[in-house]
């Protein structure tokens, strides 16, 4: 059980620590001289996010994965967390909100990666006492597609609450939620033609996720901040911090 802990862990947190990386090093220090958003308050919201995705899970270990009721009901309530973390006066109208945005679903898509891969991978362990290294490969996709998909979906609802248009950037993130939701489905039922249109289903949420975090961060992410410092002229450090 201990060794399906540090493995969960290291699958769930780690690549996210990775993507945190990856993304944000060229709008903080010593990448640029002005930060394009407070370190603090990216990861406060960061942990809010850990915390609401700790939360939604074991809510979900309560209901049947396979249920296309299930997958839509879940898809609206990890929109609507981040949603009702962003939708502060604080954060209205304010180009930093795109990143917080994105720690909030980086932490959801953290805990969710390391609950679904921690669960399964004991309750596989409790029934056949092993886990295969096919398992492992599934577990660590399904992982990876919750990472990035709820990240990129953070930033776009981030992105909806700096141009005060929420709930048009809510319904885009909830529209990917939704078809990444749905394509899971098949990957949770058995039996060999199961496992097939399960594999082949699985594949493509994770295309459809990383296709929807690569639109986000490294296509429509450098736009906005071109037109930020186009249009604002880059706010000073002291009006970006909380």
């Amino acid at each position: 059980m201990d060794f399906m802990m540090a493995a969960a862990a290291i699958l769930g947190i780690g690549p996210a620590l990775a993507l945190m990386y990856l993304v944000l090093r060229k709008y903080t220090y010593p990448a640029v001289e002005s930060p394009f958003f407070s370190d603090p308050t990216f990861f406060s919201l960061f942990v809010v996010g850990l915390v609401s995705g700790t939360l939604i899970f074991v809510g979900y270990t309560f209901f049947t994965w396979g249920s296309l009721f299930v997958a839509a009901g879940f898809a609206l309530i990890f929109e609507f967390a981040k949603l009702v973390v962003l939708n502060l006066k604080r954060f209205h109208g304010k180009s930093d909100t795109i990143f917080y945005g994105y720690g909030v679903g980086l932490g959801l898509g953290c805990t969710m990666a390391f609950g679904f891969i921690f669960y399964i991978s004991s309750q596989t362990t409790k029934v056949f006492g092993d886990i295969g290294m096919g398992s492992w490969i599934v577990l660590i996709v399904i992982g990876m597609t919750y990472i990035l998909l709820q990240s990129a979906a953070g930033t776009t609802i981030g992105e909806g609450i700096a141009r005060k248009r929420p709930w048009e950037f809510f319904f885009q993130a909830l529209f990917v939620s939704l078809i990444v939701q749905l394509l899971l489905l098949p990957s949770y039922t058995s039996g060999t033609a199961g496992e097939i249109i399960g594999y082949i289903s699985l594949t493509g949420a994770l295309a459809v996720a990383a296709l929807f975090f690569y639109r986000t961060h490294y296509i429509k992410l450098p736009a906005i901040i071109r037109e930020i410092l186009r249009n604002e002229a880059r706010r000073p450090k002291n009006e970006r911090s909380n």
